[in-house]
């Protein structure tokens, strides 16, 4: 279990300071936590530490940390508060429960500090196809109602138990949680064509309800708030870009967004109260739609006041993690932030993942760690993207985008559901989907998979605040893919965080390098390491 893999450890914290470029030591680092996972059976299992000694290593691979050269402020790491993630958990005894939320948000354990949840209905909701706001014609939103989120479900052991429910269970373990909110689409009678979805597109906000749906959100904040949960930052929408109209979904242009986040919603906010509410722009895949939304919007003098950053999802590639997008953003407005705010291992439902219904990653960790999984793209991607979405291994996609996202300037990482059933679900569309937690709701018996060991790796280690710094990997008789790393330093810039990830089928002895001092560290094949050391000083 993470707590006593990482009880020992100190929590790194790091608010943004000035740019400092060197960061002096005088004396030797020194360990304070060194934990692994691996595809062995290693779950966040505590290593001996290793010694640092002076002196620069002449070969073979090596990690060098630059704590003098430190890049973005972290905002926090985490995974979403779904209806479905409420659906199951109200299927377990109260300290099955306490057990699961505490586990992901207590400090000593896998310390998530950032989450998301929907604004109405999604795909992962038991039923769907309901908003805040179902009264036709509402213009003035008297009968707006956020019931949905408090009634619970019936035939269920705990029927009180439901979406707000939980994320009040989350803050009480994390009062600091950054929250993001995002609707996937307005009220049906909102949209072109007035429906919730269908008919291959999720429809569009009618121009003349853009100042109604902003004033929806204000309500929901409002609403929210009431109950003492403050939401963090919000989207104007999920998926801009749509869903083939396969579940709740409302597409914008980058142009009407421009719009709606100019004349509307940034506004609304404004004069209710809510201009520290953070507005991410987009909230979608990352590739050239993310450059082209972010030059509209970002790039317009009048709208960019009111955004805070660009929010990305990474369902455009299931090899790489489109650093370059990453990149090109920061290059372009260095001002605006970039979060990751959803992933997770789609697509779990077919013949391949689930043959006769029956998902091959339940209690099976060989399966995360090995490259069977298929996405979306693997069945329905166009021919000219189906070479960006082969079989996977989920493990390496979640190490992989994670560090590589840090060193392109994420300042925060959010998985998908948290938790779900034994089958990727509840899901009223069938869009069955991995989480880091499973569990089958009949029997309760609860799984924790792999991707939960590897969020926690850096969930427990990176806290907000941290300084994501500049590392540089040496990796002799590697492919590009096989080793990867990621650091950062705290607050106070009195200790480091190195995170390592081996996917290659051998183990490999390498150096961390830091300071003028070093320290040899030898990593099994298939693997995923975090060490903590203090810097001398």
């Amino acid at each position: 279990m993470i707590r006593t893999a990482l009880a020992a450890s100190l929590a790194c914290s790091l608010a943004a300071g000035p740019d400092t470029r060197k960061v002096h030591t005088g004396s030797t680092p020194k360990v304070l936590a060194f934990v692994q996972t691996s595809a062995s059976g290693d779950h966040c299992k505590p290593m001996p530490f290793v010694r640092f000694t002076k002196g620069t290593p002449n070969r073979g691979a090596v990690v060098r940390v630059f704590p003098g050269i430190p890049r973005q402020t972290l905002q926090g790491i985490g995974g979403a508060l779904t209806e479905s993630s409420a659906f199951v958990l109200a299927h377990l005894s109260k300290d099955k429960r306490e057990a699961i939320l505490d586990r992901c948000f207590k400090p000593q354990e896998a310390n998530f500090t950032m989450a998301r949840t929907p604004i109405g209905a999604c795909d992962f909701c038991v039923a769907g196809k309901y908003s805040y706001a179902d009264t036709p014609g509402d213009v003035a939103l008297e009968h707006f109602s956020i019931a949905p989120d408090q009634q619970g479900f019936k035939g269920v052991p705990d029927s009180t138990y439901a979406l707000l429910p939980l994320i009040k269970d989350a803050l009480t373990r994390q009062p600091d949680l950054k929250l993001i909110a995002s609707p996937w689409t307005a009220p049906a009678w909102m949209k072109d064509n007035h429906d919730w979805y269908g008919h291959g597109k999720g429809g569009k906000l009618l121009p003349e309800h853009y100042d109604t749906f902003a004033r929806y959100m204000v309500k929901y904040l409002e609403a929210y708030q009431a109950k003492g949960v403050r939401i963090w930052g919000v989207t104007p929408v999920n998926e801009p870009l749509g869903n083939g109209g396969q579940w709740e979904s409302m597409e914008f242009t980058d142009g009407t967004m421009r719009e709606y986040l100019k004349e509307h919603l940034g506004p609304q906010l404004r004069n209710h109260g809510f201009s520290g509410v953070k507005i991410l722009n987009f909230d979608h895949n990352r590739d050239a739609n993310a450059l082209k939304f972010a030059e509209t919007i970002l790039g317009d003098p009048a709208t960019a006041p009111y955004v805070w950053g660009t929010g990305l999802h990474w369902y455009s590639s299931t090899t790489s993690a489109n650093p370059e997008i990453m990149d090109t953003l920061h290059r372009r407005f260095p001002t605006k932030e970039v979060l990751h705010t959803e992933g997770c291992i789609d697509g779990i439902g077919t013949e391949d993942s689930s043959p006769q219904g029956h998902f091959l990653g339940w209690k099976n960790d060989t399966w995360w760690w090995s490259g069977g999984a298929t996405d979306w793209g693997y069945y329905w991607a166009s021919p000219e993207e189906k070479p960006l979405h082969p079989k996977y291994a989920p493990v390496h996609r979640y190490a992989r985008d994670l560090i590589e996202g840090l060193n392109h300037w994420f300042v925060g990482w959010i998985d998908w559901n948290l938790v779900l059933d034994k089958r990727g679900g509840p899901n009223h569309v069938g869009n069955f989907c991995g989480a880091p937690i499973m569990v089958d709701t009949v029997t309760e018996e609860v799984y924790f998979t792999p991707l939960f060991y590897v969020m926690s790796h850096f969930s427990h280690f990176l806290q907000p605040g941290d300084r994501i710094v500049q590392v540089a990997t040496t990796t002799p008789g590697l492919g590009t893919d096989d080793f990867r790393a990621t650091a950062a330093i705290s607050k106070d810039k009195k200790s480091c965080v190195v995170i390592v990830f081996n996917k290659s089928p051998q183990a490999v002895s390498y150096v961390i390098q830091v300071e003028g001092f070093h320290a040899p560290v030898t990593i099994p094949k298939n693997a995923l390491q975090t060490m903590r050391f203090k810097l001398g000083r």
